[in-house]
């Protein structure tokens, strides 16, 4: 078997790969020795059916079969061999590959058109003008959280004016004499129903631990600031998903990265099920090549800095975040074989594993970024970053033409180059169990 490969631009190249009867004949002989020994057909006994026959009906079937399986073994194995580092997979070259006809011919061309991944740098190192918006948390949020905690953990009371009002709405008028009459209490307060009155907790060290347990916050102004530094992490969660679209954005457009486009708007048309026409794939090319972009950098960092996650990480994160788990080191040894049990039941979802998965990527990616890259921090009140938020996620939606167009593979980036030879560029962090 001969393979070669020939530059058709910057980023493409022409693989040719040459069969002769040499690479396949012992496998064919193989295939029909086997056909011979197992075929059932009437008036011969099993095993004694004459050789031409069995190749006269099978051998054209078996050539192809065999010759499809040289042409995936010899594309995975020269691409490994080589170590190139392909976009999308190969694409059959249609104005080279002639017809074939397993009838007459036992020597085969074929010819495919390859992708390959552009060099480039991350500038992660660089200040690329990323704001991280703060939201300030000002003493009307916080009076408003204690206000609303306290009645929470009050008391229910019932006052004496909440009795006069239900006495009162349960006077009736007697339509007959026209007079009114005054209703047993005990037969009103069934037909009336008395909403208790909440007395709010004081503000004193069991109440504080109540709230915070462990904590030993015992004056109203640590109570305060507690609650400041809670609120505060709450909109840190939220002011980091605009943060990483930020990070996103600002990557690609300052990682020069050029890429081979015609062969990609190839491959968009051709391995998207018909899902996109070419019109549609030239039409929002920009954005495809973005997201391809991207890919690229997520996963070069990935690899780079190992971010990795792992199957006990995922488990843990749904004992504590799905389950509630605490002290599981308390736990007797029956309760935490029940949790592991229930948790077994959860992987077996792989769309839950999945998203529980990319959660878990999208959290070390940001802590990695909070560690190696400058941003530029603006404090805004909570119904400032509200706008803008809103125009930062339609802005999104304007330019989101599928962004990720189904990058499906395995975390452990083992690609089966019989059906899509991605290689590292679509990692989409899945799990294998």
């Amino acid at each position: 078997m001969n393979i070669t490969t020939e530059s058709t631009g910057p980023l493409t190249l022409l693989l040719k790969i040459g069969i002769e009867p040499a690479d396949y004949s012992a496998a064919i002989e193989k295939q029909i020795s086997d056909y011979r020994r197992k075929a059932n057909i009437p008036g011969f006994r099993p095993g004694h059916i004459p050789m031409g026959l069995i190749k006269k009906m099978y051998g054209k079937a078996i050539l192809a079969d065999e010759v499809n399986k040289l042409i995936s073994d010899s594309l995975i194995g020269y691409i490994r061999d080589e170590k190139l580092d392909i976009l999308g997979n190969p694409l059959p070259n249609l104005e080279k590959n002639s017809a074939i006809d397993f009838e007459n011919q036992d020597s085969f061309e074929f010819y495919f058109d390859l992708g390959l991944t552009p060099e480039f740098a991350i500038p992660i190192d660089q200040d690329l003008n990323i704001e991280n918006y703060i939201i300030s948390v000002d003493d009307i949020m916080i009076d408003k959280y204690i206000e609303d905690t306290r009645k929470r953990y009050g008391k229910p009371v019932i006052s004496d004016a909440t009795e006069e009002e239900a006495l009162t709405d349960g006077e009736t008028e007697d339509p007959k004499s026209g007079a009114e009459e005054t209703q047993p209490v005990q037969e009103e307060l069934q037909k009336t129903p008395i909403e208790p009155v909440v007395e709010p907790a004081e503000l004193n060290p069991e109440f504080f631990e109540m709230v915070y347990p462990g904590r030993n916050i015992q004056t109203e102004e640590d109570f305060r600031t507690q609650v400041r530094n809670d609120a505060s992490l709450s909109f840190a969660y939220e002011t980091d998903k605009l943060l990483f679209n930020s990070i996103t954005e600002a990557l690609v457009k300052n990682t020069e990265m050029p890429l081979p486009d015609e062969f990609l708007k190839r491959w968009l048309v051709e391995n998207n099920d018909g899902k996109y026409t070419p019109e549609e794939i030239e039409k929002n090319y920009t954005s495809f090549a973005e997201s391809m972009k991207w890919q690229l950098i997520e996963n070069r960092l990935i690899k780079e800095h190992n971010l990795e996650v792992t199957e006990e990480e995922i488990r843990n994160y749904i004992k504590i975040n799905m389950l509630r788990q605490i002290n599981a080191e308390d736990m007797e040894p029956e309760m935490v074989q029940r949790y592991e049990s229930i948790v077994d039941t959860f992987m077996k979802n792989k769309d839950q594993v999945k998203r529980i998965n990319d959660q878990l990527y999208n959290d070390k990616m940001m802590q990695f970024f909070k560690s190696a890259m400058v941003f530029h921090p603006k404090e805004v009140s909570y119904e400032d970053y509200i706008k803008i938020a809103s125009e930062n996620h339609n802005h999104d939606h304007d330019h989101d033409h599928d962004h990720d167009h189904d990058h499906d593979h395995d975390h452990d980036h083992d690609h089966d180059h019989d059906h899509d030879h991605d290689h590292d560029h679509d990692h989409d962090h899945s799990h294998q169990h």
